[in-house]
């Protein structure tokens, strides 16, 4: 038995290995359907074709699948973590107009997404609107995932929080409890207000979710004092793997990957929207300069912009249909290495 996963993330269990053979022998370049009809049976091409699993090239890549909005509320952080493009290279601070917000998660809600965040490298509870923006996510029925690293997380704002009703999770970056080394992986001296708060969110009963950022050794150290610290308050801890967002981050956490050939294939770009504090529509969470852009929330909606030429030609690149030039992102990015252990898509063809 094998199973066949599509965007709605429903498995289709098989148990005709000569399936297998044909969804692999298609993987690796266009064939005609005569050819593959004559080798694998006219049923079995016919069943694959409607099912979406055989596409014409010219086809490929115009499916989606919406789970979440990224939204990009404000453009600044007060930390700078070893582990972020922030710490070298800050943007300067903005932040996302309520009308357009309201455009945004309008049209978010209308296109099905599950959840949005208000995360892009920024710190969310930094934001002026913050509980203006709570309200319209209740008007528009939208849970909120929110990335945070607690040090602004007032009590106010953990009150309007759960007045709202609208918080899925709430998940906090603690890299470590020892107040030394806090200082140095997240470049802030806000290590009391950040405990403070985290702990005053969970007497509160708030789901809140504790990740440690890291690599190596010393996240497996740190992994252990955060969770003795904040599992017994009834907070999940769990590790993340920091990568060097596509090249942008050096030291420890660098990757150095260099994807040849071409590409195969990525989660992030059918399922999640990434719009900019000005409203422009990019390609993923790794793109910290938002080079990738693909269209503008006001110019039509989301649907219509994620099905538009650009964003389709955003991910034929992604997908290997067409050749990606030399310094496109993804190159460089982890998401496209085939052994890689959280990577999210894998192409039928990448099997053993």
């Amino acid at each position: 038995m094998f199973g066949i996963v599509g965007l709605d993330r429903v498995i289709v269990w098989q148990d005709d290995p000569e399936v297998l053979l044909l969804l692999r022998q298609a993987a690796n370049r266009p064939y005609p359907i005569g050819e593959l009809a004559a080798r694998f049976g006219p049923g079995r091409v016919a069943s694959a074709k409607a099912r979406g699993w055989l596409q014409n090239p010219a086809d490929l890549c115009g499916s989606y699948r919406i789970v979440s909005g990224e939204i990009e509320v404000t453009a600044h952080c007060n930390w700078g973590c070893l582990s972020c493009p922030v710490a070298t290279d800050p943007k300067p601070r903005q932040t996302m107009p309520m009308d357009l917000f309201e455009e945004v998660t309008g049209k978010l809600a209308a296109a099905g997404a599950e959840y949005v965040t208000f995360q892009f490298f920024n710190e969310p509870t930094l934001d002026r609107h913050f509980t203006e923006r709570l309200e319209v996510l209740v008007r528009h029925e939208l849970p909120l995932t929110l990335y945070s690293n607690a040090s602004a997380l007032t009590t106010e704002k953990i009150e309007n929080l759960q007045r709202a009703g609208v918080l899925k999770d709430l998940i906090v970056n603690i890299p470590s409890v020892d107040e030394s080394e806090f200082a140095d992986l997240t470049g802030s001296r806000s290590y009391r207000q950040t405990m403070g708060n985290t702990e005053a969110a969970l007497r509160a009963g708030l789901p809140v979710q504790i990740v440690v950022n890291g690599v190596g050794k010393r996240q497996e150290r740190t992994l252990d004092g955060v969770a003795r610290h904040f599992e017994s308050l009834g907070a999940v801890v769990y590790p993340s793997l920091t990568c060097d967002r596509a090249g942008e981050v050096g030291g420890e956490y660098a990757q150095d990957v260099r994807v040849q050939g071409r590409l195969t294939g990525c989660g992030w770009p059918v399922q999640h929207v990434n719009i900019s504090v000005t409203g422009d529509l990019f390609l993923c969470c790794n793109d910290y300069y938002q080079r990738e852009v693909f269209g503008y929330i006001g110019d039509g909606s989301i649907d219509e912009l994620m099905s538009g030429e650009r964003a389709v030609a955003l991910r034929r690149k992604v997908f290997g249909v067409d050749e990606a030039p030399a310094d496109f992102l993804c190159r460089r990015c982890h998401n496209q290495l085939p052994d890689f252990p959280g990577r999210d898509f894998r192409p039928i063809a990448t099997f053993g």
